[in-house]
């Protein structure tokens, strides 16, 4: 196996010779090769995003972001 200090030990090629693909690696490869998975993503994203709205999630990020925008403008001019 091939270790890195970032991601998990890397199989080597001889070690998956003869492995038999998860029912997730499966069904996977069925989604990508009919086209279905990307469908799904956007789906799921579209669906997110709704939820993210309805519980006003969308609206506190903006207002934090205006708070920074502000303060980071108050201390330019302090600084100046």
């Amino acid at each position: 196996m091939k270790h890195s200090v970032n991601r998990p030990p890397t199989p080597d090629a001889v070690e998956d010779q003869g492995k038999e693909p998860t029912l997730q690696e499966i069904i996977n490869i069925k989604l990508i090769e009919s086209g279905k998975k990307e469908m799904l993503m956007e789906l799921l994203r579209e669906r997110l995003i709704e939820r993210l709205i309805e519980c006003g999630w969308k609206d506190e990020m903006k207002a934090l972001c205006r708070r920074k925008e502000e303060i980071m403008l108050l201390w330019m001019t302090l600084c100046i």
